[in-house]
């Protein structure tokens, strides 16, 4: 029997959403995956070409993740010019940050391959896959990862 993308997505949505929660925060979060999965509902139900689905529904989220990302960025940046040219900068936030503020200082890439590595307890083979990245890739951006979060909590 062919696994369908809705079979797929009701044994992996609560690790998904977790996920995404990580990523864009308890407030988006599913709202990306429900768009992931209208977007891959929309290319095809049958996940016979698939061999991993777990990774493809991942990668599904990721990749709208990053769109979410991108966007929200576009924002903020225009956002920021426009406070600059109306009021001085003012004093950055004060250095005490917890784990969860800390994460927020990675970057896409990092704070995903994060989240799959100790939440979801994945290799970083598994994560590569699931990325569409080189496991090298991956193991360069958790170093980098767990060096940031040490310099950010200042552990």
């Amino acid at each position: 029997m062919t696994e369908t993308l809705e079979s797929a997505y009701r044994q992996h949505a609560d690790e998904l959403i977790r996920f995404a929660t990580t990523m864009v925060g308890p407030n988006d979060a599913s709202d990306v995956v429900t768009d992931a999965m209208v977007a891959a509902f929309a290319r095809n139900d049958d996940l016979s070409h698939v061999a991993n689905t777990r990774a493809y529904l991942f990668r599904a989220v990721h990749n709208r993740i990053v769109d979410v990302s991108r966007s929200r960025s576009r924002r903020e940046r225009r956002e920021a010019r426009y406070e600059l040219s109306r009021r001085p900068a003012t004093a950055p936030p004060d250095s005490s940050l917890d784990a969860r503020a800390a994460l927020v200082e990675l970057s896409e890439q990092q704070r995903a391959a994060t989240f799959m590595a100790y939440w979801c307890d994945m290799s970083p083979a598994e994560i590569a896959a699931a990325l569409d990245v080189t496991e090298g890739t991956i193991r360069k951006q958790l170093s980098r990862a767990r060096a940031r979060l040490r310099e950010v909590l200042d552990v």
